[in-house]
């Protein structure tokens, strides 16, 4: 399937979820993360927007275990990230979505929780379409890429482009899918 079409498609189905079961399907996706992940020390997070599965709940987990949470900030063509200091720390960025108000420098994060409007079983991800993680992740500061996406926003196959970076795991309110396996 061609990315436009996935966007587009992926799109329309996350829309359509009946909001209390995408706040449903959003903690079970929190659960399954945390479960797996905790034990690491520095994560990159996103606050979620239009539809996107709710990251509130997980920042606020892991930032109250006293982990490293990195959140992006737009600028330019690119993001660079911030250090989480609590929802007071933020602003309202680029987009409309909040930021921390400063960036900082960081060697490597562990996990990274990736956004996507669209995924394929490959897990190649499909994002509003700026490019903006598939840089970040080519950077290779990145230890382990996780997609977070409800199960509707899955495909069997998107057309990848030579950039395109895929996820090393999806969580889905439903499974939770490894590349290469």
């Amino acid at each position: 399937m061609e990315k436009a079409k996935a966007r587009s498609e992926a799109l329309a189905r996350r829309k359509n979820l009946d909001p209390a079961y995408a706040k449903r399907a959003s903690v079970s996706i929190t659960e399954r993360f945390l479960a797996m992940f905790q034990a690491f020390d520095s994560f990159l997070l996103y606050v979620s927007f239009k539809g996107e599965v709710d990251t509130v709940e997980l920042i606020n987990a892991l930032y109250g275990m006293k982990k490293a949470v990195y959140l992006p900030c737009v600028r330019g063509d690119g993001i660079e990230l911030g250090l989480y200091k609590g929802e007071n720390s933020l602003i309202c960025g680029a987009y409309g979505i909040c930021e921390p108000a400063e960036c900082t420098d960081y060697e490597s994060i562990d996990v990274a929780a990736v956004p996507g409007v669209a995924f394929d079983r490959r897990l190649m991800r499909v994002g509003w379409g700026k490019g903006y993680y598939d840089r970040l992740l080519a950077a290779g500061r990145i230890r382990k890429a996780v997609g977070l996406a409800f199960e509707c926003q899955l495909f069997d196959s998107i057309k990848a482009e030579p950039h395109d970076i895929p996820c090393d795991m999806l969580v889905t309110e439903t499974d939770i899918y490894r590349r290469n396996s």
